[in-house]
């Protein structure tokens, strides 16, 4: 029969040999484990951030389409003196063909057709995007002039032509379609020469005296739905 003591012996033995090995294995084994778990929590988490984020920059990628089209559309390539900014979308009409008499704010028969070709062919193409049309914030007509201004009324000339632009448009009969559009978001504004156009070299200069007509988002609502999702996500919230 085996002695008490020498069993105690054996086993102390034993523990005294594998404990400290068996101990910083199942702990090293352990934080692989639980740091594999956060990498894949945190791997699948930005992928679903990725694919919800998606949804917000669809108008932005319903922007490009427009100003795709608008940029490339026959019929407004064709018309002299008028052009679009192919980074922003605006239409700029040039005083070619607004031709402002000097000191004059009141629209001529030349502006009036210009305006008139020109301002529904522009709307048409942004009307074929229906969903683009509920993140439009504002549509802004501004007036600009050149430098040469001996009486400082350029800044009241800008603002005041550009009035008279958006007065003829809301009473023109082809702009019917898209008068109620001009009624909830058409502001007008004057710039005077503090968007002064790079070609021009001199304070007298007629690309410098145009008419604009510009799109612009709604990027704070943009920029809301961004938040609403991540807020979602990282809270994880479903709607």
């Amino acid at each position: 029969m085996i002695p008490i003591a020498g069993k105690r012996n054996i086993w102390g033995a034993r523990m005294a040999k594998s404990t400290p090995e068996t101990f910083w294995a199942s702990y090293s084994d352990l934080m692989a484990a639980l740091l594999m778990v956060f990498a894949l929590t945190t791997v699948i988490t930005l992928l679903d951030i990725g694919t919800r984020l998606v949804e917000p920059t669809q108008a932005v990628k319903e922007w490009e389409k427009v100003l795709d089209e608008i940029c490339h559309d026959p019929d407004l390539e064709k018309m002299e003196n008028v052009q679009i900014d192919c980074n922003t979308g605006a239409l700029i009409i040039s005083d070619e063909n607004l031709r402002f008499g000097f000191s004059r704010t009141e629209l001529g028969q030349e502006a009036e057709e210009a305006l008139r070709e020109a301002v529904p062919k522009y709307l048409k193409v942004i009307y074929r995007y229906p969903k683009f049309l509920n993140m439009i914030d504002v549509i802004e007509i501004s007036g600009h002039t050149d430098r040469e201004d001996l009486q400082g009324v350029n800044p009241y000339f800008s603002r005041e032509r550009a009035g008279q632009v958006l007065r003829f448009l809301m009473n023109e009969p082809l702009m019917h379609r898209y008068t109620d559009l001009l009624k909830r978001k058409a502001v007008t504004a004057g710039y005077s020469d503090t968007r002064y156009p790079p070609e021009c070299k001199s304070d007298r200069c007629a690309a410098a005296r145009r008419v604009e007509i510009a799109v612009r988002l709604n990027d704070r609502e943009v920029l809301k739905e961004f938040l609403r999702i991540l807020k979602q996500v990282i809270g994880g919230n479903e709607d």
